[in-house]
């Protein structure tokens, strides 16, 4: 019940990140995706690590993506590093999320030595909250000398058919779709070129988070759903302009999206 209430704090806190930043049009379709993606990996429910590591990574971004507005830089990058700090005790391959960090401190912030240097305090914080724990429960710094997650390359669980389906429908998806969303954010406004760019690295951020996991289980797989989502929703949502091409276009997503709906109501079934 607790992994199933968090997942859902996922899902709205994506919902407010995509709103609050007008990542996609006045539509629901990036929640759609994620939650049909979610449906089609039952592991994900067994594996409340993912999920919290997840959680925390979403909220980051959500700091992240505000830095634009120029207001409380300080207090927003702090608190973007503590949660990817805390995303990392859960799953310790999301330490690669501070690269996502530090090139939105270099895209959206007037550079200072001191906004480098912040992101090093929150994970001091993390660190120090870390210890005390331990210090109370255990011997103090031994968990920090225990064996850290190393990469694995056995795919067996993938094996599975509505796995692998899955799997390789996401992969269609990020090859596609994101590369159609890069290869259309230099036409964008200005304004929206931080945010594209940003969702793109986070998306390419989590991917190398997913393929680089200790155990291949198929839950690593909701680490890229959420950029995934907003790139999907994008793509979906874009208008191609008039002309012939058009009609094609629009049944071509709305082929895609009952797609994946099928897909996810044949494996919840099954």
């Amino acid at each position: 019940m607790a992994l199933f209430i968090a997942l859902v704090f996922g899902l709205l806190t994506l919902d407010f990140v995509i709103k609050k930043n007008n990542l996609t049009g006045k539509n629901t379709f990036g929640i759609l995706v994620f939650t049909l993606f979610i449906i089609q990996i039952p592991t994900i429910y067994t594996n409340p690590k993912i999920i919290g590591s997840t959680l925390f990574l979403i909220l980051a971004s959500r700091r992240l993506l505000s830095l634009k507005s120029e207001k409380n830089i300080e207090k927003k990058i702090l608190d973007a590093s503590i949660y990817i700090a805390i995303a990392g005790l859960f799953f310790p391959w999301c330490w690669l999320f501070f690269v996502v960090l530090y090139l939105s401190i270099l895209w959206n912030t007037v550079l200072e030595t001191r906004f480098l240097i912040i992101p090093f305090t929150g994970i001091l914080a993390v660190f120090i909250l870390k210890t005390t724990y331990h210090f109370i429960n255990n011997d103090g710094f031994s968990w920090f000398f225990l064996p850290k997650s190393n990469s694995s390359f056995n795919f067996a669980a993938y094996n599975h058919l509505g796995i692998l389906l899955t799997s390789i429908l996401i992969g269609l998806f990020i090859l596609w779709m994101g590369g159609v969303r890069l290869a259309r954010i230099p036409a964008l406004p200005k304004k929206e070129r931080s945010s594209a760019w940003l969702i793109v690295i986070s998306l390419i951020t989590t991917i190398l988070i997913a393929t680089l996991s200790d155990v291949k289980t198929s839950a690593e797989l909701l680490f890229p759903l959420f950029p995934l989502a907003i790139v999907s929703a994008n793509f979906i949502e874009e208008k191609e302009g008039s002309g012939p091409i058009k009609p094609f276009d629009y049944w071509f997503k709305e082929l895609l999206l009952w797609l994946l709906v099928g897909i996810s109501v044949v494996l919840l079934v099954l």
